[in-house]
């Protein structure tokens, strides 16, 4: 959990520096997040990280960058650690909006 609040620290701290040439740096991070999360049970986490991969990819892709969509993952993922990973009715919410932010964005050709 601390390699994992690591790397969330430096996503929020990319995420308020603002710098749009920090898109790929971002999607890095949030890979190597998902991987890290992905090796443990840890519930709903797994699931936000992936979605901030997929927003990010998305954003990429289409070369519409928005660093609200980011900012909204990262928040979730937090609120998501402080409950303590737990499947509830408020994880199932913040995936649910997550889901949202994704299915408004592009999606890839191929």
């Amino acid at each position: 959990m601390r390699s994992l609040d690591v790397t969330l620290s430096r996503l929020e701290a990319i995420c308020a520096a603002g710098d749009d040439g920090a898109a790929a740096q971002v999607y890095e991070l949030a890979s190597a997040f998902a991987d890290m999360a992905g090796l443990f049970d840890t519930g709903p986490l797994y699931t936000a990280a992936f979605s901030l991969c997929e927003t990010t990819d998305r954003m990429i892709a289409a070369r519409c960058w928005q660093w609200p969509s980011v900012d909204v993952h990262l928040r979730a993922i937090r609120l998501i650690i402080s409950a303590g990973c737990e499947h509830d009715e408020r994880s199932r919410a913040l995936l649910g909006g997550l889901a949202s932010v994704v299915a408004r964005l592009p999606k890839q050709a191929g």
